[in-house]
């Protein structure tokens, strides 16, 4: 079967839970991860002899499964990582995040410690760009730890990752500390995709209370006790009331937009 009639059925058939610019790059996406396939590649007729499993992908993200689960990859800053349902499936913005913390301190040989790393994206994009850091890397989930663990075999990066709540535990002396932290209010889940609602792990998206700024406060105070740096990504939605703690606190502070403005 030729590759662009297997684009007009993912197109056709994701077409309910996507526009078609969407289920266009997500054919592209399988296409690369199954067989290194390009759009020049469709576009001269290329034709696949597995189209058997293109079938087979395609009928779980009809499910509205991510299509990042299904092939359980997503590119990350030069990185092409493992994911599964155990950590959130990482984003453009994210990397903006790195890449601000490269363009501010490679080269130099400090400490860096990577807060809810998930994945592992942060923390190995880092030390990978940045050999000169010390990287270490923590996570309240066993399981998320496991997948950044696994990531890190298979890169051949070396980052410390450990367990840690630091809601109820102090953190280890380092010079930078980076973190998107849980910062969606329970009250946006019906402002929010199904696929991400359904599939992404929860304990990585919500806050549990009243207070979304909870974790920022938290790291905050405990980077103050040792003097720390911060690098935070968060919501456009609690801006003003980060500001306002912040300024309550006398910490100096600076905002940084991302490329979605």
């Amino acid at each position: 079967m030729k590759l662009g009639l297997i684009k007009a059925l993912y197109t056709d058939s994701l077409s309910k839970q996507y526009s078609w610019s969407e289920a266009e790059n997500i054919f592209y996406i399988v296409a690369e991860f199954l067989e290194g396939k390009s759009k020049t590649d469709v576009i001269v007729g290329y034709e696949t002899y597995i189209d058997e499993t293109y079938i087979a992908i395609l009928s779980e993200l009809r499910e509205g499964a991510p299509v990042q689960y299904v092939i359980n990859s997503a590119p990350f800053y030069n990185l092409d990582l493992y994911v599964n349902e155990d950590v959130l499936i990482p984003r453009p913005e994210t990397e903006q995040l790195v890449h601000l913390v490269l363009t501010e301190h490679q080269g130099e040989n400090i400490s860096v410690l990577d807060i809810g790393t998930g994945s592992g994206c942060v923390a190995l994009a880092l030390k990978n760009q940045w050999p000169e850091c010390t990287m270490s890397a923590c996570d309240i989930s066993t399981k998320a730890l496991g997948v950044a663990k696994k990531n890190a075999a298979q890169l051949s990066i070396a980052v410390d990752f450990f367990e840690l709540d630091i809601l109820k535990s102090d953190i280890p002396e380092v010079d930078i500390i980076v973190s998107n932290p849980p910062y969606i209010d329970a009250s946006e889940m019906s402002n929010m995709h199904k696929n991400v609602l359904d599939y992404e792990p929860h304990i990585a998206l919500f806050v549990e209370g009243s207070d979304p700024l909870l974790f920022y406060k938290r790291i905050v105070q405990l980077a103050d006790k040792q003097k720390t740096i911060c690098y935070f990504e968060t919501s456009e939605f609690y801006r003003k009331e980060l500001d306002a703690w912040l300024e309550s606190q006398k910490y100096s502070y600076e905002w940084k937009l991302d490329f979605q403005g």
